[in-house]
Parts: C-alpha cells; structure tokens; sequence
C-alpha cells in the first residue's frame, strides 16, 4: 500500500494555461455520444440528472441538487474560464439526451498534483460502455492541447523521467518527467475501476483520506490511486 506522503518537484509538461474557454471548445463525437461543455441552457436536463441520488452519490458534494437553482450555480461554475477545467456533458449522439458529465476536473494542484479525471453517468445507462467511450474521446482531446514545461509537485512514486538527451555519463536520473493524468476512486468502485483499466491507467496506492462528501464528511475513505501516462 502506497504512502499519501512523499512528494516531489519535477519538471514536465502540461496543458498550456488558460486553457480554450469553454464557450470555443469544439464538440467531440464518437460513435454513440456527442460529448460538448455545459451552458445555463441544459440546466433543467442536467438538474434531472443531478437531483437523482445515486448519480451524485460519488461527487465531492454527495447529495442530490434540490432546486434548479443549485443547479444553474453549479453550470455557471463549470463555464467559468478561471476555473480552468476540461468538462463536458455526454450526451446521446443520436437523441442529445444528457446522459452523464465528465472531463478533467482539476488540471492543476489536484491530491496527487497530475490533472485528474472524473465522470458521472446516469443509472439507466450503467453497463453500456458509455464512460469508457467518453472518457477515451476526452483523453484523446486533452493529448492534443498546446503543452509547455512546468514545475510541479507530485506524489513522487508517480514519476517516470524521460530519457535526457544530453545526458553525461554517469550522471544521476533526472531531466524532464513524463506527463500524467491520475484518478483517484474508492476502492468499492468495481464499475469505475474497470474503466480505469480499460483506459489503461494503472494503479500505483491505496491510502484512507478523510471523506469529502457532506453526509459523510471527516470520515476515513479507502482511496485507490491511479496514473496514466502521456501517449508519448
């Protein structure tokens, strides 16, 4: 079981910032989902979903919206450029029903300090591939942003350096890191976990962290960990 506390300054690269507003980010297709940003106008479609229990259950809040109200703070939120996310609504390619939300959440500062994915998905549509679907067409988005070389800290059993160029013999590792997403999930999350594997992310710790979800909030949380690394 990995320790939550060694970490490290590396240098890498990450998504140039600010990152494309949300109102210019092109919508994404793939094959059965239509995946583009959230606006005030699919507050009602989204409050249907965000006043259901069992979606939320997994969010960092916990609980169901109950007004629209809460709702429309939460879409003016994600739509904010400052917030700097890369978040999405999923929706049924053929009907544009909304069917889930998903993205990277924190592109900076995250618990493991590497950009972090998440998603949440409508009950009904469980089981169908759908999150591996979008999430896949998200990561593939997020690979073909403008880069530039940042320092970071991380957790340091997430680091993998690239092969410096120039470096002299016998010189110590070091030079530039590779870039990765990571993925943090509780480890009674079979569903979420097989996507993870399924995007290929790889589990590196499992650690207790103090629960962020209101009806639970303080209490001890067995959390997997997980990283993915850039295509290249």
């Amino acid at each position: 079981m990995a320790s939550k506390t060694p970490t490290t300054i590396i240098r890498t690269t990450l998504p140039r910032l600010p990152l494309p507003p949300p109102s210019t980010r092109a919508p994404i297709l793939t094959p059965r989902l239509l995946l583009r940003p959230l606006t005030l106008s699919d507050a009602e479609a989204y409050y249907k979903l965000r006043s259901d229990a069992t979606f939320m259950a997994e969010s960092s809040l916990g609980k169901p919206d109950t007004s629209l109200t809460e709702t429309q703070a939460a879409l003016t939120e994600l739509s904010d450029p400052e917030r700097e996310n890369f978040f999405f609504g999923l929706f049924i390619a053929e009907t544009h029903e909304l069917i889930g939300d998903g993205g990277i959440h924190t592109v900076r500062f995250s618990g493991m300090g590497w950009p972090e994915i998440g998603y949440k998905l409508a009950p009904a549509h469980w089981g169908k591939g759908y999150a591996t679907e979008a999430m896949r067409a998200v990561l593939d988005a997020w690979w073909e942003l403008p880069r530039e070389e940042v320092e970071v800290r991380v957790h340091a059993e997430t680091v993998e350096f690239l092969q410096p160029q120039n470096r002299a013999e016998g010189e110590k590792e070091g030079g530039l890191a590779r870039e990765r997403v990571s993925a943090e999930i509780a480890t009674y999350n079979e569903g979420s976990r097989n996507v993870l594997s399924k995007l290929g992310f790889e589990h590196f710790g499992t650690w207790e962290e103090p629960d962020t979800q209101l009806h639970r909030l303080g209490q001890p949380l067995e959390i997997g960990h997980y990283v993915l690394s850039s295509p290249s």
